[in-house]
Protein backbone atom coordinates (compact mmCIF):
# COMPACT_ATOMS: atom_id res chain seq x y z
CA UNK A 1 0.00 0.00 0.00
CA UNK A 2 1.82 3.30 -1.13
CA UNK A 3 -0.84 5.62 -0.10
CA UNK A 4 0.94 9.29 0.63
CA UNK A 5 -1.90 11.85 0.35
CA UNK A 6 -3.94 12.38 3.58
CA UNK A 7 -6.95 10.33 2.61
CA UNK A 8 -9.54 8.83 4.83
CA UNK A 9 -9.75 5.07 5.54
CA UNK A 10 -12.99 4.98 3.45
CA UNK A 11 -11.08 6.48 0.26
CA UNK A 12 -8.42 4.09 0.90
CA UNK A 13 -10.41 0.88 0.80
CA UNK A 14 -12.18 2.26 -2.17
CA UNK A 15 -8.98 2.22 -3.94
CA UNK A 16 -7.81 -1.27 -2.70
CA UNK A 17 -11.18 -2.50 -3.33
CA UNK A 18 -11.01 -1.15 -7.39
CA UNK A 19 -7.87 -2.69 -7.59
CA UNK A 20 -8.20 -4.32 -11.16
CA UNK A 21 -5.96 -7.91 -10.31
CA UNK A 22 -7.14 -7.79 -6.33
CA UNK A 23 -4.58 -9.87 -4.32
CA UNK A 24 -4.25 -11.30 -0.69
CA UNK A 25 -1.88 -7.93 -0.10
CA UNK A 26 -4.88 -5.84 -1.35
CA UNK A 27 -7.22 -8.39 1.46
CA UNK A 28 -4.45 -7.98 3.91
CA UNK A 29 -4.54 -4.15 3.93
CA UNK A 30 -8.05 -3.80 3.93
CA UNK A 31 -8.34 -5.96 7.08
CA UNK A 32 -5.46 -4.16 8.74
CA UNK A 33 -7.36 -0.84 8.23
CA UNK A 34 -10.78 -2.21 9.33
CA UNK A 35 -8.89 -3.84 12.42
CA UNK A 36 -7.48 -0.20 13.71
CA UNK A 37 -10.76 2.00 12.68
CA UNK A 38 -14.06 0.87 14.27
CA UNK A 39 -15.84 3.78 12.53
CA UNK A 40 -15.45 3.30 8.77
CA UNK A 41 -18.63 4.23 6.87
CA UNK A 42 -19.28 1.08 4.65
CA UNK A 43 -22.31 3.18 3.63
CA UNK A 44 -19.52 5.89 2.13
CA UNK A 45 -17.34 3.21 0.61
CA UNK A 46 -20.18 2.42 -1.53
CA UNK A 47 -21.53 5.81 -2.98
CA UNK A 48 -18.15 6.37 -3.91
CA UNK A 49 -18.42 3.55 -5.35
CA UNK A 50 -21.45 3.94 -7.35
CA UNK A 51 -20.44 7.74 -8.53
CA UNK A 52 -16.83 6.31 -9.88
CA UNK A 53 -18.01 3.72 -12.17
CA UNK A 54 -16.30 0.46 -9.80
CA UNK A 55 -19.49 -1.11 -8.20
CA UNK A 56 -18.75 -3.77 -10.33
CA UNK A 57 -14.81 -4.30 -9.08
CA UNK A 58 -16.27 -3.81 -5.29
CA UNK A 59 -18.81 -6.81 -4.99
CA UNK A 60 -16.13 -8.93 -7.20
CA UNK A 61 -13.09 -8.39 -4.50
CA UNK A 62 -15.23 -7.60 -1.27
CA UNK A 63 -16.81 -11.09 -1.63
CA UNK A 64 -14.11 -12.84 0.35
CA UNK A 65 -13.66 -10.16 3.14
CA UNK A 66 -17.69 -10.08 3.32
CA UNK A 67 -17.19 -6.56 5.35
CA UNK A 68 -20.66 -4.94 3.59
CA UNK A 69 -24.29 -5.63 5.06
CA UNK A 70 -26.40 -7.66 3.40
CA UNK A 71 -28.19 -4.87 2.16
CA UNK A 72 -25.23 -3.34 0.19
CA UNK A 73 -23.78 -6.61 -1.29
CA UNK A 74 -27.46 -7.26 -2.96
CA UNK A 75 -26.94 -4.03 -4.34
CA UNK A 76 -23.57 -4.29 -5.42
CA UNK A 77 -24.06 -7.63 -6.66
CA UNK A 78 -27.32 -6.41 -8.58
CA UNK A 79 -25.29 -4.02 -10.41
CA UNK A 80 -22.83 -6.30 -10.94
CA UNK A 81 -25.35 -8.12 -12.81
CA UNK A 82 -26.88 -5.10 -14.50
CA UNK A 83 -23.29 -4.44 -16.01
CA UNK A 84 -22.62 -7.92 -16.83
CA UNK A 85 -26.19 -7.89 -19.26
CA UNK A 86 -25.39 -4.35 -20.68
CA UNK A 87 -22.02 -6.00 -21.51
CA UNK A 88 -23.11 -8.76 -23.32
CA UNK A 89 -25.73 -6.94 -25.02
CA UNK A 90 -23.18 -3.96 -26.18
CA UNK A 91 -20.59 -6.92 -26.65
CA UNK A 92 -22.71 -8.55 -29.71
CA UNK A 93 -23.93 -5.19 -31.20
CA UNK A 94 -20.17 -4.44 -31.01
CA UNK A 95 -19.24 -7.43 -32.79
CA UNK A 96 -21.62 -6.72 -35.50
CA UNK A 97 -20.26 -3.14 -36.42
CA UNK A 98 -16.94 -4.87 -36.46
CA UNK A 99 -18.05 -7.97 -38.87
CA UNK A 100 -19.99 -5.16 -41.15
CA UNK A 101 -16.51 -2.94 -41.39
CA UNK A 102 -14.82 -6.53 -42.29
CA UNK A 103 -16.83 -7.34 -44.76
CA UNK A 104 -16.44 -4.42 -46.60
CA UNK A 105 -12.91 -4.29 -46.16
CA UNK A 106 -12.83 -1.71 -43.59
CA UNK A 107 -9.97 -2.23 -40.99
CA UNK A 108 -11.31 -1.34 -37.50
CA UNK A 109 -9.99 -1.15 -33.75
CA UNK A 110 -12.79 -1.91 -30.50
CA UNK A 111 -11.58 0.78 -27.94
CA UNK A 112 -12.83 -0.03 -24.24
CA UNK A 113 -15.96 -0.74 -22.77
CA UNK A 114 -17.59 -4.31 -23.46
CA UNK A 115 -14.04 -4.68 -25.72
CA UNK A 116 -12.00 -4.38 -22.17
CA UNK A 117 -14.54 -6.69 -19.82
CA UNK A 118 -14.05 -9.61 -22.52
CA UNK A 119 -10.40 -9.46 -23.30
CA UNK A 120 -8.49 -7.72 -20.25
CA UNK A 121 -10.78 -8.60 -17.28
CA UNK A 122 -12.60 -11.72 -18.58
CA UNK A 123 -15.41 -10.84 -16.94
CA UNK A 124 -18.53 -8.80 -18.16
CA UNK A 125 -19.59 -7.45 -14.54
CA UNK A 126 -16.81 -5.41 -13.40
CA UNK A 127 -16.31 -2.57 -16.12
CA UNK A 128 -19.36 -0.93 -16.64
CA UNK A 129 -20.36 1.13 -20.11
CA UNK A 130 -22.41 2.85 -21.93
CA UNK A 131 -21.13 3.09 -25.34
CA UNK A 132 -19.53 1.17 -28.50
CA UNK A 133 -16.04 2.97 -29.48
CA UNK A 134 -14.07 2.26 -32.30
CA UNK A 135 -11.24 3.67 -34.29
CA UNK A 136 -11.46 3.53 -38.18
CA UNK A 137 -8.53 5.59 -40.40
CA UNK A 138 -9.49 8.74 -41.71
CA UNK A 139 -9.55 7.68 -45.16
CA UNK A 140 -12.00 5.21 -44.51
CA UNK A 141 -14.52 7.54 -41.93
CA UNK A 142 -17.08 8.49 -45.25
CA UNK A 143 -17.25 4.89 -46.67
CA UNK A 144 -17.62 3.90 -42.46
CA UNK A 145 -20.69 6.22 -42.10
CA UNK A 146 -22.49 5.01 -45.35
CA UNK A 147 -21.99 1.65 -44.50
CA UNK A 148 -23.27 1.72 -40.74
CA UNK A 149 -26.41 4.09 -41.96
CA UNK A 150 -27.52 2.05 -44.76
CA UNK A 151 -26.59 -1.61 -43.57
CA UNK A 152 -26.00 -1.42 -40.03
CA UNK A 153 -29.80 -1.95 -38.86
CA UNK A 154 -31.28 1.31 -38.22
CA UNK A 155 -28.20 3.33 -37.51
CA UNK A 156 -29.15 7.11 -37.82
CA UNK A 157 -25.61 9.72 -37.10
CA UNK A 158 -26.82 12.29 -34.44
CA UNK A 159 -28.31 15.46 -35.56
CA UNK A 160 -24.92 17.58 -34.60
CA UNK A 161 -23.30 19.15 -37.68
CA UNK A 162 -21.00 16.89 -39.32
CA UNK A 163 -18.86 19.79 -39.99
CA UNK A 164 -18.16 20.65 -36.56
CA UNK A 165 -17.63 17.25 -35.88
CA UNK A 166 -15.32 16.98 -38.41
CA UNK A 167 -12.87 19.92 -37.82
CA UNK A 168 -13.50 20.22 -34.06
CA UNK A 169 -14.03 16.72 -31.99
CA UNK A 170 -12.20 13.47 -33.25
CA UNK A 171 -15.32 10.83 -33.63
CA UNK A 172 -19.01 10.77 -35.44
CA UNK A 173 -21.73 9.45 -33.72
CA UNK A 174 -24.22 7.57 -34.43
CA UNK A 175 -27.50 6.08 -32.57
CA UNK A 176 -29.50 2.92 -32.44
CA UNK A 177 -32.98 3.39 -30.17
CA UNK A 178 -31.11 3.78 -26.75
CA UNK A 179 -27.08 2.48 -27.84
CA UNK A 180 -24.52 4.67 -28.43
CA UNK A 181 -22.12 4.47 -31.35
CA UNK A 182 -18.55 6.25 -31.68
CA UNK A 183 -16.44 6.20 -34.60
CA UNK A 184 -12.92 8.11 -34.36
CA UNK A 185 -10.55 8.72 -36.44
CA UNK A 186 -8.50 10.27 -34.19
CA UNK A 187 -7.41 9.52 -30.05
CA UNK A 188 -6.49 12.78 -28.76
CA UNK A 189 -7.75 16.10 -29.57
CA UNK A 190 -7.20 20.08 -28.63
CA UNK A 191 -4.21 19.42 -26.10
CA UNK A 192 -1.99 17.38 -28.25
CA UNK A 193 -1.51 17.20 -31.76
CA UNK A 194 -1.10 13.55 -33.08
CA UNK A 195 -1.58 12.48 -36.44
CA UNK A 196 -4.34 9.58 -37.10
CA UNK A 197 -1.80 7.86 -39.03
CA UNK A 198 0.07 7.23 -35.55
CA UNK A 199 -2.61 5.11 -33.69
CA UNK A 200 -2.25 2.65 -36.48
CA UNK A 201 1.26 2.10 -36.31
CA UNK A 202 2.36 -1.52 -34.96
CA UNK A 203 -1.43 -2.26 -34.87
CA UNK A 204 -2.22 -6.14 -35.30
CA UNK A 205 -4.74 -7.96 -36.33
CA UNK A 206 -6.23 -10.47 -34.47
CA UNK A 207 -9.75 -12.82 -34.24
CA UNK A 208 -12.09 -12.00 -31.77
CA UNK A 209 -15.47 -14.40 -31.93
CA UNK A 210 -14.84 -15.36 -35.58
CA UNK A 211 -14.18 -11.93 -36.85
CA UNK A 212 -11.12 -10.24 -38.27
CA UNK A 213 -10.39 -7.23 -36.26
CA UNK A 214 -7.24 -5.16 -35.27
CA UNK A 215 -6.15 -3.94 -31.77
CA UNK A 216 -4.02 -0.72 -31.16
CA UNK A 217 -0.16 -1.57 -29.77
CA UNK A 218 -0.23 -1.87 -26.04
CA UNK A 219 2.05 1.29 -25.61
CA UNK A 220 -0.29 3.49 -27.84
CA UNK A 221 -3.26 2.21 -26.12
CA UNK A 222 -1.88 3.20 -22.47
CA UNK A 223 -1.57 6.70 -24.84
CA UNK A 224 -5.10 6.90 -25.42
CA UNK A 225 -6.03 5.87 -22.33
CA UNK A 226 -3.90 8.19 -20.45
CA UNK A 227 -5.08 11.36 -22.84
CA UNK A 228 -9.08 9.90 -22.29
CA UNK A 229 -8.20 10.38 -18.11
CA UNK A 230 -7.03 13.51 -19.04
CA UNK A 231 -9.76 14.89 -21.20
CA UNK A 232 -12.15 13.88 -18.53
CA UNK A 233 -10.58 15.48 -15.33
CA UNK A 234 -8.67 12.39 -13.99
CA UNK A 235 -12.52 11.23 -12.85
CA UNK A 236 -14.28 8.96 -12.58
CA UNK A 237 -12.28 6.15 -10.76
CA UNK A 238 -13.19 3.40 -13.36
CA UNK A 239 -10.92 5.14 -15.90
CA UNK A 240 -7.74 4.10 -13.65
CA UNK A 241 -9.04 1.14 -12.96
CA UNK A 242 -8.88 0.58 -16.85
CA UNK A 243 -5.35 1.92 -17.27
CA UNK A 244 -3.98 -0.26 -14.55
CA UNK A 245 -5.94 -3.46 -15.76
CA UNK A 246 -4.28 -2.67 -19.09
CA UNK A 247 -0.60 -1.90 -17.19
CA UNK A 248 -0.45 -5.17 -14.79
CA UNK A 249 -2.07 -7.81 -17.77
CA UNK A 250 0.64 -6.33 -20.43
CA UNK A 251 3.75 -5.82 -17.98
CA UNK A 252 6.17 -7.76 -20.04
CA UNK A 253 5.26 -6.67 -23.29
CA UNK A 254 5.24 -3.17 -22.90
CA UNK A 255 7.95 -1.36 -24.44
CA UNK A 256 8.79 1.74 -21.60
CA UNK A 257 11.63 3.64 -23.99
CA UNK A 258 9.06 3.49 -26.44
CA UNK A 259 5.96 4.34 -24.78
CA UNK A 260 8.35 7.29 -23.54
CA UNK A 261 9.79 8.39 -26.60
CA UNK A 262 5.85 9.05 -28.06
CA UNK A 263 4.59 11.18 -25.33
CA UNK A 264 7.84 13.31 -25.60
CA UNK A 265 7.36 13.46 -29.43
CA UNK A 266 3.76 14.75 -29.17
CA UNK A 267 4.73 16.76 -25.88
CA UNK A 268 2.85 14.61 -23.68
CA UNK A 269 5.31 13.70 -21.61
CA UNK A 270 4.26 15.66 -18.56
CA UNK A 271 1.37 14.64 -18.46
CA UNK A 272 2.38 10.73 -18.98
CA UNK A 273 4.89 10.66 -16.17
CA UNK A 274 2.09 12.11 -13.88
CA UNK A 275 -0.25 9.45 -14.72
CA UNK A 276 2.28 7.07 -14.14
CA UNK A 277 3.08 7.47 -11.06
CA UNK A 278 -0.14 8.73 -9.63
CA UNK A 279 -1.30 5.43 -10.80
CA UNK A 280 1.83 3.42 -8.83
CA UNK A 281 0.09 5.21 -5.44
CA UNK A 282 -2.90 4.39 -6.01
CA UNK A 283 -2.98 0.84 -7.44
CA UNK A 284 0.93 -0.20 -6.63
CA UNK A 285 0.86 -1.13 -10.50
CA UNK A 286 3.71 -2.84 -12.15
CA UNK A 287 5.70 0.79 -13.40
CA UNK A 288 9.67 0.73 -13.73
CA UNK A 289 11.06 2.73 -10.95
CA UNK A 290 13.43 4.70 -12.86
CA UNK A 291 10.46 5.99 -15.20
CA UNK A 292 8.60 7.71 -12.43
CA UNK A 293 11.60 8.59 -9.96
CA UNK A 294 12.16 11.85 -11.02
CA UNK A 295 10.98 14.82 -8.91
CA UNK A 296 7.59 15.94 -10.10
CA UNK A 297 7.80 19.58 -9.41
CA UNK A 298 3.59 20.53 -8.04
CA UNK A 299 3.14 16.61 -8.31
CA UNK A 300 1.21 16.13 -4.36
CA UNK A 301 -0.78 19.47 -5.74
CA UNK A 302 -1.74 17.73 -8.79
CA UNK A 303 -2.36 14.66 -7.04
CA UNK A 304 -4.53 16.01 -4.04
CA UNK A 305 -6.13 18.01 -7.23
CA UNK A 306 -7.31 14.71 -8.86
CA UNK A 307 -8.08 12.67 -5.47
CA UNK A 308 -10.48 16.00 -4.85
CA UNK A 309 -12.51 15.00 -8.36
CA UNK A 310 -12.70 11.30 -7.61
CA UNK A 311 -14.02 11.63 -3.53
CA UNK A 312 -15.89 14.55 -4.20
CA UNK A 313 -16.86 14.90 -7.38
CA UNK A 314 -16.30 17.07 -10.83
CA UNK A 315 -18.11 20.47 -10.48
CA UNK A 316 -16.67 23.12 -12.71
CA UNK A 317 -15.49 21.18 -15.18
CA UNK A 318 -13.55 23.66 -17.45
CA UNK A 319 -12.10 25.53 -14.64
CA UNK A 320 -10.61 22.55 -13.34
CA UNK A 321 -9.32 21.58 -16.91
CA UNK A 322 -7.71 25.19 -16.94
CA UNK A 323 -5.31 24.22 -14.31
CA UNK A 324 -4.64 20.63 -15.54
CA UNK A 325 -3.34 22.21 -18.89
CA UNK A 326 -1.57 24.95 -16.93
CA UNK A 327 0.05 22.43 -15.19
CA UNK A 328 0.11 19.04 -17.65
CA UNK A 329 1.13 20.33 -20.86
CA UNK A 330 4.13 21.69 -22.49
CA UNK A 331 4.31 25.27 -21.10
CA UNK A 332 4.79 26.67 -25.38
CA UNK A 333 1.20 25.13 -26.44
CA UNK A 334 -0.36 26.13 -23.06
CA UNK A 335 -1.59 29.62 -24.25
CA UNK A 336 -3.47 28.39 -27.67
CA UNK A 337 -4.84 26.09 -25.89
CA UNK A 338 -6.48 28.58 -23.40
CA UNK A 339 -6.92 31.14 -26.32
CA UNK A 340 -8.90 27.95 -28.26
CA UNK A 341 -11.12 27.48 -24.71
CA UNK A 342 -12.22 31.23 -24.26
CA UNK A 343 -12.36 32.17 -28.41
CA UNK A 344 -13.41 28.91 -30.16
CA UNK A 345 -14.45 27.96 -33.56
CA UNK A 346 -17.95 28.41 -34.35
CA UNK A 347 -18.24 24.87 -34.98
CA UNK A 348 -16.56 24.31 -31.38
CA UNK A 349 -19.11 26.66 -29.80
CA UNK A 350 -21.85 24.92 -31.80
CA UNK A 351 -20.83 21.85 -30.06
CA UNK A 352 -20.15 23.05 -26.57
CA UNK A 353 -23.76 24.34 -25.82
CA UNK A 354 -25.79 22.66 -28.53
CA UNK A 355 -26.58 25.42 -30.40
CA UNK A 356 -28.47 24.33 -34.03
CA UNK A 357 -26.37 25.36 -37.26
CA UNK A 358 -27.20 28.95 -38.61
CA UNK A 359 -28.68 29.87 -35.49
CA UNK A 360 -27.91 33.53 -34.08
CA UNK A 361 -27.91 32.33 -31.02
CA UNK A 362 -24.05 31.81 -31.29
CA UNK A 363 -23.10 35.25 -31.04
CA UNK A 364 -24.63 35.87 -27.55
CA UNK A 365 -22.95 32.81 -26.90
CA UNK A 366 -19.37 34.36 -27.89
CA UNK A 367 -19.88 37.02 -25.57
CA UNK A 368 -20.51 34.89 -22.43
CA UNK A 369 -18.28 32.48 -23.05
CA UNK A 370 -16.05 33.10 -20.57
CA UNK A 371 -18.42 33.19 -17.89
CA UNK A 372 -19.63 29.61 -19.09
CA UNK A 373 -16.93 28.18 -18.82
CA UNK A 374 -16.47 28.84 -15.02
CA UNK A 375 -19.89 28.66 -13.79
CA UNK A 376 -22.09 26.26 -16.52
CA UNK A 377 -21.67 22.76 -17.04
CA UNK A 378 -21.05 21.97 -20.85
CA UNK A 379 -20.74 19.16 -22.99
CA UNK A 380 -16.85 19.26 -24.38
Amino acid sequence: MIFKSNITDEEKILLLLSNPFFTGNHKSDIKSIILKNSRISLTKIYSLALANGVAGFIYKNSRALNIFPDKINLNLHNFYKQAALANLLLLGETLAVLKLLSDNKIAAIPLKGATASDLLFNDFGVYPSGDIDILVHPLKLSESKRIICDQGGFYQIQEIAEQDLLSNHYHLIFRKNNLLLEVHWNLAKRYFSIPADFWWQESKSFEWNGINTFELSIEKYILYNIFRLFDHCFYPLRFFTLLGGIIDKNENSINWNELIDSASRYKMKKLVIFTLRLLKDMFNTNIPENFIQKKYFGYNYFKALAFSGIFSGIKKKHLRMMFYTVLLVESKTVFNILFGRIFPSQGELRLRYNIPPKSNKIYIYYIFNPFLLLFKKTNT
